[in-house]
């Protein structure tokens, strides 16, 4: 009792700082950026242990609750026919919460995904429009995917429009918490195509399936080298083939050749373009009609002055293969990804916020077989890029965060180093229990990412190491009248002869820390003395430990 004694008297007295501290880390936060937190795939049913679960989310700093909006429930009694009252119940909570709400309009199945956990198919009227050439992707292998529509039809857009239209009819009274609408641009809502399904036989590393073999496809394929060529023979020119007409032209008959071979060559290049044009095509129409339907029912002062509600699309991060020495980024062009600067164009032209994801990832895996995963350098490529263009991002980890304080690291150091405007963690069942109570995670995520974090780095002197010796630090939070053990400890690296790291931590929050040394074979020596109980201040700092 009288140590839990002392420890709080020292944090009702702000506490001495031990620690010497210099000018701040460079790395700043966008001054527009906010938390926000994934709501669970399937409905809620319980409300009121929902409102006790937004208010957690709140208390611990998150700004809003991302939905997802499935178009397979609100026009599932047939076409123009809507039914929005549990959205709007939904809409009515969160506001009583206090928070923010984005909502993903979303026009792809629930369910055949990583992750998912429901089973929410698209409107079943729908396959009555057209037929399953026009409506469905068709892969290499034969497999038809309608987990969304064909952006080949003629009539998707005008389908989603109808649907866009009837949410702002019904929602533009929700202008006040609503901080963005997000546009579903293809399967799992992102902007690609189904070129990774579980049913067509994909198994995690392999490149995924080309979707371009439907008659609706290969024709448009067809005009498109038309267009560009004008004659047959100049295609066989260009090409170094002999075909007899346009109807002869096609996609990849060998998949796996193709990415080995074939993708260098006149015809694969044509092809690959044309094959991501599809997809920026379709972003520009979908775009176009959720501008025109949202922009002026929208319009509120977000923080930044009147302005139409942002509008955003989602492009996955497809990280494996990329540096595949036979066959590199075979899984990015499988989806639609040839050239992201000219992706990332139509976003600016569209006028479209990026969501871009897999932030939480590291590239451990970049040089190693099978995966070739570099997630890390995807992330930093894309944001480069984004910023350079002026375009607007927000960020997503890609799959769900356990007992991983690094993983929350990874991504401050993504989305406070490349300027992103927002965060949305997947997903909220992973901080938040179902009586509203906090998870383990909780606190790290609210730390690293929802509190405004600032950059704090460690430098470690005078702890002279052996061979194979690292320094860590260690450290607890102040928190709910005890000192908690879950902040995450960094491993330091050796630096001009310091130890240095730097972390994200909650600014204004109080913190005792200690520099530890571990042994390979795991054997700990502490740093002599008391922990050093300190806060960090609004801008974060270096700390200097004497050991």
């Amino acid at each position: 009792m009288r140590k839990w004694f002392q420890r709080g008297l020292m944090f009702l007295l702000s506490l001495v700082l031990i620690f010497s501290v210099t000018q701040p880390a460079s790395a700043t936060i966008n001054n527009t950026y906010k938390a926000f937190v994934m709501a669970p795939l399937t409905h809620i049913t319980d409300w009121t242990a929902f409102g006790k679960q937004l208010k957690t989310l709140k208390d611990n700093g998150v700004a809003g609750i991302t939905t997802d909006v499935w178009w397979g429930d609100v026009e599932a009694a047939g076409d123009q026919v809507f039914d929005w009252s549990y959205y709007i119940t939904y809409a009515n909570q969160v506001r009583a919460a206090g928070l923010k709400w984005i909502p993903i309009l979303s026009t792809h199945q629930c369910g055949g995904n990583v992750g998912d956990d429901c089973n929410v198919p698209l409107p079943s009227w729908i396959w009555g429009k057209g037929t399953a050439d026009q409506l469905k992707f068709k892969s290499e292998t034969g497999y038809m995917n309608g987990e969304t529509l064909s952006p080949w039809w003629s009539g998707t857009a005008t389908q989603y429009d109808e649907l866009y239209a009837s949410f702002a009819a019904n929602f533009s009274s929700y202008k006040d918490i609503i901080y963005e609408i997000n546009l579903s641009g293809g399967p799992a809502g992102e902007l690609r195509y189904p070129s990774y399904q579980v049913a067509d036989g994909w198994s995690y590393p392999s490149r995924g399936k080309l979707q371009a073999y439907t008659e609706t496809a290969k024709t448009d394929f067809r005009n498109a080298m038309q267009t560009k060529y004008g004659t047959i023979a100049a295609v066989n020119s260009a090409w170094g083939t002999n075909l007899s007409a346009f109807t002869a032209i096609n996609p990849p008959s060998d998949g796996d050749q193709f990415f080995i071979t074939g993708r260098n060559t006149n015809y694969g290049k044509d092809f690959l373009n044309w094959y991501q044009s599809v997809l920026t095509k379709h972003l520009s129409a979908i775009a176009t009609k959720a501008h025109n339907r949202f922009d002026s029912a929208f319009m509120y002062d977000r923080g930044d002055g009147v302005k139409p509600v942002p509008i955003a699309a989602k492009i996955a991060g497809i990280h494996w293969q990329m540096n595949n020495p036979s066959m590199p980024h075979a899984a990015e062009y499988g989806v639609g990804y040839y050239n992201y600067s000219t992706i990332l164009d139509q976003f600016k032209t569209s006028n479209v916020n990026l969501t871009f994801t897999c932030l939480e990832m590291d590239d451990s895996k970049a040089n190693s077989s099978p995966e070739y995963s570099a997630p890390q350098s995807l992330v930093i490529n894309i944001a480069t890029m984004a910023n350079n263009k002026g375009i607007t991002l927000t960020g997503e980890n890609a799959l769900p965060i356990v007992n991983d304080g690094q993983k929350y690291q990874n991504l401050a150091q993504a989305l406070f180093n490349y300027n992103f405007s927002s965060f949305t963690l997947l997903r909220m069942a992973n901080i938040v229990n179902s009586d509203g109570t906090g998870t383990a995670e909780l606190s790290n995520f609210s730390d690293a990412i929802a509190m405004k974090p600032v950059p704090v780095t460690f430098r470690v002197k005078g702890a002279n190491t052996a061979s194979g010796e690292e320094v860590y630090i260690t450290g607890s939070r102040w928190e709910l009248g005890k000192w908690t053990t879950s902040v995450y400890a960094p491993k330091l690296t050796y630096s001009g002869g310091d130890w240095v790291g730097t972390v994200y931590l909650g600014s204004n929050r109080y913190y005792e820390f200690k520099a530890l040394k571990k042994n390979s074979s795991g054997s700990v020596t502490w740093q002599s003395g008391a922990n050093k109980t300190w806060t960090v201040p609004s801008t974060g700092g270096e700390y200097v430990v004497n050991w």
